[in-house]
C-alpha cells in the first residue's frame, strides 16, 4: 500500500492557502447570500404580505453565516502559521 500522508506532499504556501480560503469564502458568502435572499422572498410572499424585512433579514443571516465560517478557516489558517 501507498502511504498518502502528508510528509509526502510538497509543502504549500501560505499565500496559496491564504487565496484558496478567500475565494471559498467569497463563493460562500455568495450562495449563502442568495440562499438567504431567496428564502426571505419566500417568507415575504406566504406570509408577510410583501414587506422587504423578511429579505433584508433572511440575506444577513446567510451573510453572517458565511462570514462565520470564513473567520473560523482564516483564523486556522493565522494560528497554524504562528506554530
Amino acid at each position: 500500500m501507498v502511504d498518502t500522508t502528508s510528509s509526502s506532499s510538497p509543502a504549500v504556501a501560505p499565500e496559496d492557502r491564504l487565496s484558496e480560503n478567500l475565494n471559498r469564502c467569497l463563493s460562500n458568502a455568495l450562495v449563502k447570500g442568495v440562499g438567504g435572499l431567496v428564502i426571505g422572498s419566500v417568507v415575504t410572499l406566504l406570509f408577510f404580505r410583501r414587506r422587504i424585512w423578511p429579505v433584508w433579514l433572511g440575506t444577513g443571516f446567510g451573510v453572517g453565516m458565511a462570514y462565520r465560517g470564513c473567520e473560523k478557516e482564516l483564523n486556522e489558517i493565522k494560528f497554524d502559521n504562528q506554530k
